[in-house]
């Protein structure tokens, strides 16, 4: 599956990934917010990633649609849980407010969810600005369940719902 909008495509990983997510994922200002990634992010690592971690549904390999470079990751699970993380070379050029924007159509128009979510560290201010953007109300900070790990330290949570999404404006 390929959901593309203005500058990007959000596509499946790809063999020919590797060596673009080994870059990216060496950057701590990367890696320090994603859990369960380990730092350096090793060949083997990117070998895993692509040939088992990323085949689990709807998980996107963002690039840019005019050259398909790789710039980062998008998931949705089925439970409506977004995450994102872009490359610091491309951060500041609004790819993660594209992407999201992207994938609000998606989970709302074609796998039908009523909501959307998000959880962020609190001291990652970046995602907040976005998720703010993009439409998405700050909630209750919440326990955020990690695969392995279980319920881990409270995080900040943003949602939003296809009734919110459908509103008029003012």
């Amino acid at each position: 599956m390929i959901l593309e909008s203005k500058r990007l495509k959000l596509r499946a990983f790809e063999i020919k990934d590797k060596e673009a997510l080994i870059n990216l994922l060496n950057d701590e200002k990367i890696s320090k917010w994603i859990d369960n990634l380990p730092y350096p992010y090793l060949e083997k690592h990117a070998e895993w990633w692509l040939k088992k971690g990323s085949k689990k549904k709807h998980q996107f390999a963002i690039t840019l649609k005019e050259k398909s470079i790789l710039i980062g990751s998008f998931k949705i699970s089925k439970n409506g849980e977004i995450g994102c993380w872009i490359g610091t070379n491309y951060w500041k050029m609004g790819f993660a407010s594209e992407a999201i924007e992207r994938i609000k159509q998606f989970a709302f128009n074609e796998l039908n969810l009523n909501r959307i979510w998000a959880a962020t560290h609190e001291d990652n201010k970046a995602p907040f600005q976005v998720l703010e953007k993009t439409g998405f109300t700050q909630v209750d900070d919440k326990p955020y369940y990690v695969e392995g790990i279980g319920d881990t330290k409270i995080r900040p949570h943003f949602e939003l719902t296809k009734q919110v999404l459908n509103q008029p404006l003012p």
